[in-house]
């Protein structure tokens, strides 16, 4: 789903993901020895979330990200890290060429989505 490499920071993709009821998460990771996610942008209902100072949305930061072998995990909280606002579960499988990307953004107070993912 993305390499991840030592050395200094930079971007290494975005991952783009909907649910048919119109959510949709879009992260920019860099390439760290450890999951960064650079930028996210949450958009759920009426409601939307981004760690983009110049982006559109509600404030959110990166609570924390990280990665398990095929399993990305990144929880959004408010800006002062006092509740969890997002919790984003990705998970991904390789074969050969085909590679798919799905998963869940449960976002507190207004709901869950299922995902389907696009890129890196």
């Amino acid at each position: 789903m993305m390499a991840l490499c030592a050395g200094s920071a930079h971007a290494s993709g975005t991952i783009a993901c909907v649910s048919d009821d119109g959510a949709s998460v879009e992260l920019t990771l860099a390439s760290l020895p450890v999951l960064s996610v650079a930028g996210a942008t949450i958009a759920a209902g009426e409601g939307g979330w981004t760690t983009l100072e110049d982006g559109d949305g509600q404030p959110v930061v990166v609570g924390q990200a990280a990665r398990h072998g095929d399993l990305v995990v990144v929880d959004f909280t408010d800006p002062n890290i006092e509740r969890i606002v997002a919790e984003l579960r990705l998970l991904s499988a390789t074969e050969e060429h085909d590679q798919v990307t799905a998963g869940t953004l449960r976002i507190a107070g207004q709901g869950a989505h299922a995902l389907t993912c696009v890129g890196p």
